[in-house]
């Protein structure tokens, strides 16, 4: 979806982020409460988290930097803090990327500092005061995004910083914790939630027909309804699909390459606007230039999939590392 709104300037599909941001909070959600519980038995709750985000994280992360250095001009010097203490999200609110490649790393510190601070939330709470926290920040982040936007130029602050965005995070941690209190939820959701996402759908095309209800517009309206309408559509598509257990869309979702997509989904990211970059200087067409760019970005996560992530993660106990989680993520 994002590297269609690059590639072809597909509008609207900038929103998958907003449903990687859903995703993520229900997945980070869901091993935090499997620690969580498990802490009884071993003590174990900040150690294995932490170390297996470090070692899904990390790696790409540095590669990517790396890459980036050798293949760019980047003036480090000038905003290495933003990228070594994941404030990626700050520069680019700030108007500080000087390299367009970069400024996909702002959703990967978003996630970083939601990392921060929802697993001390998570320890601290039990569930049902974590579903009222929840439930408080998706309500919360439209009336701060739409407190907060006379106050900026333009609409990069909204768009990029967590404090406006967690609510995209926090519906996704409403249905794992929900999912983990009853395990039929998500059965006896399903077509309420399709019903929001044709609702969802619906309101969003009414609203469009408004000059104001566009991401660049900053505009009061869009800011305050339009993320929230994409954060009910990613949530309900998300337990509409959590619950599909056959038919067609169900075989498309886990069919191997779709499944494998999932694997590499993170370093295709990372790669996939400077890839752009550096198809568009060499092919001016457009279709032809995305077709490359995209074959480009592939291959570069599949080799940094098996012969970086892969192994990484892979890595048994020794010595006081890590085993491997049992999760879905």
């Amino acid at each position: 979806m994002v590297f269609s709104t690059h590639a072809l300037g597909v509008p609207l599909l900038w929103m998958g982020v907003d449903l990687f941001f859903v995703i993520s909070g229900y997945l980070i959600t869901g091993i935090l409460l499997r620690l969580k519980e498990r802490r009884s038995i071993d003590g174990a709750y900040w150690k294995p988290f932490y170390l297996r985000r470090v070692r899904r994280i990390i790696p790409p992360y540095v590669g990517f930097l790396i890459v980036l250095s050798l293949v760019f001009t980047v003036p480090w010097a000038h905003l290495w803090y933003w990228y070594l203490f994941f404030g990626a999200n700050f520069a680019l609110a700030l108007g500080k990327v000087n390299v367009a490649a970069m400024a996909p790393l702002w959703s990967l510190a978003v996630e970083e500092q939601f990392y921060f601070i929802w697993p001390w939330i998570v320890l601290l709470c039990d569930k049902q005061t974590l579903r009222r926290v929840a439930c408080a920040v998706v309500v919360v982040s439209p009336i701060l995004r739409g407190v907060f936007t006379p106050i900026f130029t333009t609409h990069f602050p909204i768009y990029c910083l967590t404090i406006f965005r967690a609510d995209t995070l926090a519906i996704g941690a409403f249905i794992a914790i929900a999912e983990t209190e009853d395990v039929h939820w998500i059965e006896r959701r399903r077509n309420t939630a399709l019903g929001c996402v044709v609702g969802a759908l619906v309101l969003f095309g009414l609203c469009s027909m408004f000059a104001s209800f566009r991401t660049g517009a900053n505009s009061v309206l869009f800011n305050s309804v339009g993320y929230s309408l994409s954060v009910i559509l990613f949530g309900s598509i998300l337990v509409y699909t959590l619950g599909l257990r056959q038919g067609v869309l169900h075989s498309i979702l886990t069919a191997r390459p779709v499944r494998y997509l999932g694997l590499i989904s993170y370093t295709f990211y990372l790669y996939h606007v400077a890839a752009l970059l550096k198809v568009e200087q060499h092919v001016h067409s457009t279709i032809l230039a995305a077709a490359l760019a995209l074959a480009v970005t592939i291959a570069i996560a599949m080799i940094s999939w098996h012969f970086l992530e892969s192994p990484i993660l892979k890595m048994r106990e020794t010595r006081g590392m890590l085993k491997p989680l049992p999760t879905k993520a």
